[in-house]
């Protein structure tokens, strides 16, 4: 018998070899775990930082940052992506696009808070059949409820997730009990009930020991297990657990230099990036605010702590997997519902196109299957997550109908760098609906009542220069334009519900502070003894709509009443010239000049 056995053997390994080895490829289940955090900038992990320059690296000062061990280990072991947009940068959206692979719209839940359509699926639905399926931790699909907490409330809202003891709805909420199946949460103003215990109790340990114990539980009883974890720190508010709350009390955050160029208008912001009033005259005061702010630091030094706690654990669980030999096993994933500006652009928060608002991090670890140290630079969004990672784990979708892009083919193929450079991802602004935008790995368009900002995030990694107008991008802008209006259509974006430019009007004046003019705008102009000034070229030349020196119909296109117009279309069509953007584009048209 032992003979036969090895003679067996022998020919399997000779018939792998013949037949470029689909005999003996691994056909066995993967487990998953997704770890998600809420609101991470890419800049607080090291192996994004490791990609970027040491000007982009350290936006807050040379010496401020955090590090990240065991984050960095699983993309040093995995594959790391460096260009992974939300599809939203906003909580509700970008989760429900993310979990179905449907666009905002297409979800129903479009708004914070909104609630994900009953009738839609999520990428659990397809894994429940071969694995215990969980979710713990903040969903925040369920819309609005009465008790925000919501633990378990709802069994007919589970979207392929057959556990649910451990899913909150909503909130940030900073401490979790459990008495058997009853879990409670508290804010931080109730700290005080667990000051003997924090490290049991505090959330982000909490809910890191629950997903590491029902993985155990699976694994002992044989079992393949698929894990959502999703974890409600870094988001505001900006407190953390002893002693992570004092291990970075010795760093001051610098206002990054893209805020400091904002606050002095040198250049100016787009409209959809502004949320305060910059005036250069109030710049330096304003930016020596910032950086005196003792709350605002000592927020970030705690955003700084609870990376460093999730950290932590993200070490704890990759011990957990060595340990119970699930390492190969078992498809980590590291990602974020959004990004967090932290004082970039003078903003903090979210909501907007720019890279730390609406990249995120993501990671993923699957031992002999991904190759270690591989970076993607291939432009993704959330809605390629879902068919991109059934993919990977052969899973055919028979109830996710994603509007994304399976990736998987690029995930698992061989090579360090990987780049598909003409592919391109769009993002859009849920909330204020003021901007749609397309990118690819290089480039980024933004369609707004502003007009179209194109960015070389190569050339151009601050993000601060529009490249629209230049002739060397007139192809590319116009690849990257119609595009995004086909998609703005096709998936009922937002934008599409307002006007905005898809090009630049011929009479534009100057958002920046006038080059030559100390401490003066276009703006001042409208004051009547500033109009002098515009006898001077330089300045009429920056400011030739207020200075009455162009008045003159644009050439291209703009978005009004859910139609492109041009200005021609316009001179048909009398009422349009009551819409602000009529006026704008086409003023000989509309008779103001």
């Amino acid at each position: 018998m032992p003979g036969i056995l090895h003679h067996l053997s022998a020919f399997l390994i000779a018939a792998c070899f013949l037949t470029a080895k689909v005999l003996c490829e691994d056909t066995s289940t993967p487990n998953v775990i997704i770890i998600m955090t809420d609101e991470q900038n890419l800049r607080t992990i090291g192996a994004y930082r490791d990609l970027m320059s040491n000007e982009q690296a350290f936006q807050w000062g040379q010496n401020v940052f955090v590090d990240t061990p065991n984050i960095d280990r699983l993309a040093n072991e995995g594959v790391i992506f460096d260009n992974f947009y939300a599809v939203t940068p906003l909580c509700t959206p970008s989760r429900a696009s993310f979990m179905t692979g449907l666009y905002p719209k297409q979800t129903g839940a479009w708004k914070n808070h909104g609630t994900l359509k009953k009738n839609k699926h999520s990428f659990a639905e397809d894994l429940m059949d071969t694995h215990d399926t969980v979710y713990l931790g903040k969903w925040h699909l369920n819309g609005v409820t009465k008790d925000s907490t919501d633990f378990n409330n709802n069994p007919n809202r589970k979207f392929g997730f057959k556990n649910t003891s451990f899913q909150y709805n909503r909130g940030h909420w900073k401490y979790f009990s459990q008495e058997k199946w009853k879990v409670t949460a508290y804010d931080w103003s109730q700290r005080g009930m667990f000051a003997n215990n924090e490290e049991q109790n505090y959330a982000t340990d909490f809910l890191f020991d629950k997903a590491i114990s029902f993985m155990k539980n699976k694994k002992d009883k044989g079992k393949n297990f698929a894990v959502m974890l999703s974890i409600a720190d870094p988001h505001a508010p900006n407190e953390v657990r002893a002693p992570y709350s004092e291990m970075y009390n010795h760093i001051s955050f610098q206002l990054p230099s893209t805020g400091k160029k904002a606050m002095r208008l040198n250049p100016a912001l787009p409209d959809w990036g502004q949320v305060d009033t910059f005036s250069p005259e109030t710049a330096e005061s304003n930016i020596s605010d910032w950086e005196n702010d003792t709350v605002l630091q000592k927020g970030m030094q705690n955003v700084f702590g609870m990376i460093k706690l999730i950290d932590d654990n993200v070490g704890k669980m990759l011990q957990f997997f060595d340990d119970e030999n699930l390492a190969d096993d078992t498809i980590v994933i590291f990602t974020s519902d959004h990004g967090d500006m932290m004082g970039e652009h003078g903003r903090l928060n979210k909501g907007v196109p720019y890279k730390a608002s609406a990249q995120v991090p993501m990671i993923m670890r699957w031992p002999n299957k991904i190759d270690s140290g591989k970076i993607i630079k291939t432009a993704y969004s959330s809605v390629d997550f879902a068919p991109s990672l059934l993919g990977m784990m052969s899973v055919e979708a028979k109830n996710i109908n994603s509007s994304g892009i399976d990736g998987s083919s690029e995930i698992m193929s061989s090579g360090q760098i990987s780049f598909n450079e003409e592919q391109i991802r769009f993002l859009t602004d849920s909330k204020m609906k003021r901007w749609a935008a397309a990118i690819t790995g290089q480039y980024k368009l933004v369609l707004s009542k502003d007009g179209p900002w194109l960015f070389d995030m190569i050339k151009d990694p601050d993000e601060m220069i529009n490249y629209y107008e230049d002739p060397k991008y007139t192809q590319l802008a116009s690849t990257l334009k119609n595009a995004l209006i086909d998609t703005i259509d096709k998936f009922n974006f937002p934008l599409k519900q307002r006007s905005y430019l898809a090009d630049t009007p011929e009479c534009w004046d100057s958002k920046n502070e006038i080059s030559g003019w100390d401490n003066n705008l276009c703006s001042d102009l409208n004051d009547i003894q500033n109009r002098p000034a515009c006898q001077w070229d330089f300045v009429s030349s920056q400011c030739p709509r207020v200075c009455g020196e162009c008045c003159h119909d644009s050439s291209g296109e703009f978005w009004l009443f859910k139609a492109m117009r041009t200005c021609a279309e316009i001179q048909e069509e009398e009422r349009f010239c009551q819409h602000s953007a009529a006026q704008l584009f086409c003023p000989e048209s509309c008779g103001l000049c």
